[in-house]
């Protein structure tokens, strides 16, 4: 299967546009990235982690999100890919890069399209005679705690480079929380709070206020198909996976979906 098969339209912006207009546009467009391009070509890419990212930088807490441009927060290392690849080598330079998309580009370097995780996600709604627990994640399982300070959650999420983690008490599950979601609470913060207040109160923003309560929970004998149709319904790249009582057991994500792409389809073996 070729990239031009599952690609989709991509939604640009100028770098020179404001940052709170690119999040208007992610979310009016329901997309999870922006091609920025300037005088039509392709210059970076702006995501809600690149949009976290940036407002979580100490130096900038103190800006509003409204005098900040898209060229201060995106990422300006482009990789594109041709519209004839094969999305399983794809999925591999997603996997090995961690990126979860790529602009798609004709041979005479016009954007034609966008190609990312969710597109490999839709490919899952077909396969149902794999359950969830075949590729799930279950080793080293991030998590926090709904009271836990918010900058903490984004640091250790962009770190990892996680779209989405369980919100716990104990190991019972609460809720979500997700780049889209860390990005849309602190430019709410940035647009409420006065300028002079920023720097301090920033600390006090908690996980509670941004996350997802009572999100869509994936039973461990589930398909992936199934999971990812909630996935898709829901607007989510991960979901916790979850025993009797919600108690956490692994989590699905886009980028274990990814690795099954990449893989052609196969469950990857022990270590692979």
């Amino acid at each position: 299967m070729e990239v031009n098969q599952i690609m989709v339209e991509a939604v640009t912006i100028d770098k020179d546009q404001r940052l709170s207009y690119a999040l208007e546009l992610l979310e009016k467009k329901d997309t999870d990235r922006l091609v920025v391009v300037n005088d039509g070509d392709v210059t970076g890419i702006l995501t809600y982690a690149d949009i976290a990212d940036r407002l979580g930088v100490s130096k900038v807490v103190v800006v509003s999100i409204g005098r900040l441009h898209v060229s201060s927060a995106m990422s300006d290392t482009v990789i594109s890919v041709s519209a004839n690849d094969d999305i399983t080598e794809i999925a591999q330079l997603m996997v090995d890069r961690g990126m979860s998309g790529c602009p798609v580009l004709d041979d005479e370097g016009k954007l034609v399209g966008i190609v990312g995780k969710k597109q490999l996600m839709q490919l899952m709604e077909k396969v149902s005679d794999i359950p969830v627990k075949s590729l799930m994640t279950t080793q080293d399982l991030l998590v926090v705690n709904p009271v836990e300070r918010l900058v903490k959650a984004r640091f250790e999420m962009l770190d990892k480079g996680y779209s989405g983690l369980p919100v716990v008490d104990g190991k019972r599950v609460l809720g979500v929380l997700t780049e889209k979601m860390v990005a849309i609470a602190m430019a709410k913060f940035s647009s409420d709070v006065p300028d002079k207040y920023r720097a301090n109160q920033i600390r006090q923003l908690r996980v509670v206020e941004a996350m997802q309560q009572q999100p869509p929970l994936v039973p461990v004998d589930a398909s992936i198909a199934e999971a990812a149709s909630l996935m898709l319904d829901a607007g989510l790249k991960a979901l916790p996976v979850v025993e009797k009582g919600n108690v956490l057991v692994g989590i699905i994500s886009a980028t274990d979906f990814t690795r099954f792409v990449a893989n052609k389809f196969k469950i990857p073996e022990n270590g692979e």
